[in-house]
């Protein structure tokens, strides 16, 4: 599942949507229903829920919008064409979260989407009607303090970082003192093998680098051998965090 980073268990789950294939374009922020046949298909939405789809890759929320039409809050990563496995916010009093993150599983669990204000929601009873101090998070807006569905009462909201590089995938979020000096101590000794001893791996390797070009660029006449093509290996924020761990 592309998205697993941005997999939470106390996400509200996401249900395959019944009706209206759902198109999109790469860069835009609208997306539209249709029958697949070129006839509209009008859906309902509350502002904040969820969109997702696994392949092609969707991960936003809505802004607003009526009918067949409707603006997302997220620029979608590619672009999608009267796609039928998409997923929505449960629009049914169900507070269920937590189910399996399966790609054409009804429901799945929710996600984690980039750049959108995650709601906190409190309810007296759990997901069965049992007794419980049950807590769940949501994308979808309160109305009135509370959900506009399950009318559990919203106690708090965060928002997450926006995407990174990697498509559709929820960013770093600030890290705390130690994981930050693990992944500033990474970043130098990235690179070295197990049994070596040297600290600073990738900071000797470009001492080393500067002055094998020294040594040559002052060679008699300058016709010594250039210096061999060194390592360009590109190493991720999480290799410099497993090197200095």
């Amino acid at each position: 599942m592309p998205n697993i980073l941005n997999a939470a268990k106390t996400m509200r789950n996401l249900i395959q949507a019944p009706a209206g294939y759902a198109s999109w374009g790469s860069g835009t922020r609208q997306i539209s229903f249709g029958d697949g046949a070129g006839g509209a298909v009008p859906l309902d939405f509350k502002p904040g829920e969820t969109i997702y789809c696994d392949n092609p890759i969707a991960l936003c929320t809505i802004q607003g919008g009526s009918g067949a039409l409707w603006i997302v809050d997220q620029p979608f990563v590619n672009s999608g064409s009267n796609v039928v496995n998409w997923y929505r916010s449960d629009p049914s009093a169900s507070k269920a979260r937590g189910s399996a993150n399966a790609p054409n599983a009804n429901p799945i669990g929710g996600l984690l989407v980039p750049d959108a204000v995650h709601y906190i929601y409190l309810s007296p009873v759990d997901d069965a009607g049992d007794p419980d101090y049950y807590v769940y998070v949501d994308t979808t807006q309160p109305e009135r303090g509370v959900h506009p569905y399950t009318r559990d009462a919203a106690i708090g909201s965060f928002k997450t970082v926006p995407r990174t590089l990697q498509t559709g995938r929820t960013g770093r979020p600030i890290m705390d003192l130690g994981t930050r000096v693990r992944d500033l101590e990474g970043a130098v000794r990235a690179g070295r093998s197990a049994g070596s001893s040297v600290q600073d791996d990738r900071v000797a390797k470009l001492v080393a680098r500067l002055v094998a070009f020294e040594t040559w660029a002052n060679s008699g006449g300058h016709f010594g051998t250039p210096p061999a093509v060194g390592s360009s290996t590109v190493y991720t924020e999480d290799n410099f965090i497993k090197e200095g761990d």
